[in-house]
């Protein structure tokens, strides 16, 4: 079974309007955040992935989740639930969304995974946002944002990612599949 996982932007949302600064960067419906323009190696287009339902969390501590559901180059996922409770592109989507610890994304890093993905704007909030893309970026670990259907994935499944590289954007339109 295929779930798609992309949030999409009609190109005639009046979202691309409002939001003209972060559709010319990129930054707009699921996206994955390259600032530092690291090459991502095409193994990722494919990764084993996993699910964490951290609903009700402000911030996601590492004793949160079991690290050893956890293995190398896969896809974790956060399910939040800020979009299902929050539409995306409506104003209390991006307001004081979960994030996850410095620790938790330390950790994720250290296990050497391939994507960090949430049903939200981001692993950390504000303006701490950008620099946590960078260092996991910089860290092999790319983060993409946006997803929805996040609870629909059950047990084991596969990840499929595909992206356009662009050397302009710092945010690339993506396409994420789940396979059950």
């Amino acid at each position: 079974m295929l779930i798609d996982l992309t949030t999409m932007v009609p190109s005639n949302s009046p979202l691309l309007e409002n939001a003209k600064d972060f559709a010319a960067t990129g930054h707009i419906g699921t996206h994955l955040d390259t600032y530092e323009k690291t090459p991502i190696p095409l193994a990722y287009f494919r990764s084993p992935g996993v699910v964490f339902d951290v609903r009700g969390f402000d911030e996601v501590q590492m004793e949160n989740i079991d690290l050893h559901r956890i293995p190398p180059q896969s896809f974790v996922l956060f399910y939040t639930g800020r979009i299902e409770e929050h539409p995306y592109g409506t104003p209390g989507y991006g307001k004081d969304h979960p994030q996850l610890s410095h620790d938790l994304i330390n950790k994720l890093i250290e296990k050497r995974i391939r994507f960090i993905g949430v049903d939200c704007q981001g692993i950390r909030r504000h303006e701490e946002h950008t620099p946590a893309d960078r260092f996991c970026e910089k860290n092999g670990v790319y983060v993409i944002e946006n997803l929805q259907n996040l609870g629909q994935l059950k047990g084991d499944f596969t990840v499929y990612t595909m992206w356009l590289d662009d050397p302009e954007l710092t945010g690339l339109r993506c396409r994420v599949i789940a396979e059950l």
